[in-house]
């Protein structure tokens, strides 16, 4: 007589034998404990509300990959927000010797041109960047892809780049 296990228990198990295996493996792409338990609780979010639908003999290989794409998402997320970093120390840091009125105006400039732009780009802008939120929260927000959501700060970051006339954000080639 075979005995049934709860859908709680498998996960229970699942979960035990895979989490310290992922968070490792997470680490090898990401050496931030934190954002690595962070993304291992995410994927493991992720498959309990899809757990019906995971197969035995295929579920570990999916933590895997779900593990291994949200490495990914969080490295590309960072990416760009080194390079608005890079693109707004610039705008406001060129000249160490700028009066304090004229960085200021230049902070305000960047505001303006934040508050000209169109939404879902400007909207998408501020919860990425402002409200600190995850690529993958404000795509679900506004049913759009992770992929969509790049494309608008990019939009968004060519925009500010055009206003102050620089050609290129530092680390990108365009």
């Amino acid at each position: 007589m075979q005995k049934s296990f709860s859908k709680t228990s498998r996960f229970e198990q699942l979960y035990k034998e895979n989490y310290a295996r992922l968070y490792y493996y997470a680490f090898r792409f990401i050496t931030d404990e934190e954002v690595c338990k962070d993304i291992v609780n995410d994927v493991f979010e992720k498959a309990w509300l899809h757990f019906e639908d995971l197969k035995p003999d295929t579920a570990t290989a999916y933590l895997y990959v779900q593990t291994r794409n949200r490495c990914i998402d969080h490295l590309r997320h960072r990416q760009v927000e080194e390079q608005y970093a890079d693109f707004y120390r610039i705008v406001t840091e060129e000249d160490a010797d700028i009066a304090p009125d004229e960085m200021e105006e230049r902070v305000q400039r960047i505001e303006k041109c934040i508050e000209q732009l169109k939404d879902p780009t400007k909207t998408i802008l501020k919860e990425c960047y402002f409200d600190n939120k995850k690529y993958q929260e404000v795509a679900e927000e506004f049913g759009i892809t992770i992929h969509g959501i790049k494309k608008h700060i990019m939009k968004a970051l060519r925009l500010l780049r055009e206003e102050f006339g620089s050609k290129k954000v530092p680390g990108k080639d365009s």
